[in-house]
């Protein structure tokens, strides 16, 4: 049996971070791995058709994803610090490796 991996990504819509990260499990899981993905944002009707293969589990759409339209990045890494801690402390996922893909802002 393959590795156990599971992603973890901030909001799994469509866009290139959501096609690599996909097109990444999707490759592992062809190599027999054991692909799950944890995210903070899935909406199963605004994704990428190859997602609806993959198990996939939301926490934390509660949180916002902005402050009156402002703070993007910080609500995406807040976002991100409850979905790791709600996987590590209470979702009973097990894994081998972890793929945690983050959203970061460059400086203006």
């Amino acid at each position: 049996m393959g590795m156990k991996v599971l992603f973890l990504h901030p909001d799994l819509g469509i866009g290139g971070a959501e096609r690599l990260v996909l097109d990444s499990a999707l490759a592992l899981q062809a190599r027999g791995c054991s692909v799950e993905f944890w995210t903070s944002h899935y909406d199963p009707h605004r994704c990428f058709p190859d997602s609806l293969r993959l198990r996939v589990s939301c926490v934390g759409d509660w949180l916002p994803r902005t402050v009156w339209g402002y703070c993007a990045a910080p609500c995406a890494y807040l976002r991100m610090v409850y979905l790791a801690l709600y996987v590590i402390f209470l979702s009973g996922a097990e894994s081998d490796v972890f793929f945690c893909d983050q959203v970061c802002k460059r400086p203006l």
